[in-house]
Parts: structure tokens; sequence; C-alpha cells
């Protein structure tokens, strides 16, 4: 191969294998998934529950959909930091 074809052809492989280096992969996270499983099903069910509750169904539906958000970005988090163990 000559020098004039050699340098960027090594540098086209070097930019490809650092993108693949920083491609992130899901990490299997059971407990997390289930409590994010767990959260989603109480948000469906006080959403369907009556609205005669005070506003206390409206706070609790608040409060589920900060801990969905907590979580996902827990997930997240996780996902980008704790990659190889």
């Amino acid at each position: 191969m000559s020098r004039s074809i050699r340098k960027p052809v090594t540098i086209a492989a070097t930019l490809l294998l650092m993108g693949c280096s920083n491609l992130s992969t899901a990490e299997y996270q059971p407990a997390m998934e289930r409590a994010l499983d767990a959260l989603l099903a109480a948000e469906r069910a006080l959403q369907n529950a009556s609205h005669d509750k005070g506003g206390h169904r409206a706070a609790a539906l608040r409060h589920v959909r900060a801990a969905i958000r907590e979580t996902r970005k827990g997930m997240r988090y996780d996902n980008r930091h704790f990659r190889f163990r």
C-alpha cells in the first residue's frame, strides 16, 4: 500500500474503532426493570382510579411519574458509567 493511501486508511480505521468503543450497550438490570414495570402498572392503576380522593390520587400519580423518571435516569446512568464489571 502506498504512503498516500496508507495514512487516510489508518485515520479512517482509527476513527471507526473510536466510534465503536463509545457505543453503550444496555446492561441487564433485572431489579430496576422489575421496579419500572411495577411503577408503570401503578401509574395505570392510578389513572383508572376514581377521582374522588381529595387530591391524593393526583399527588400519588405525580410521585409515581417522578419515580418512573428517576428509575429510567438511574438505568441510563448505570449503562453509561459501569459497562465493564
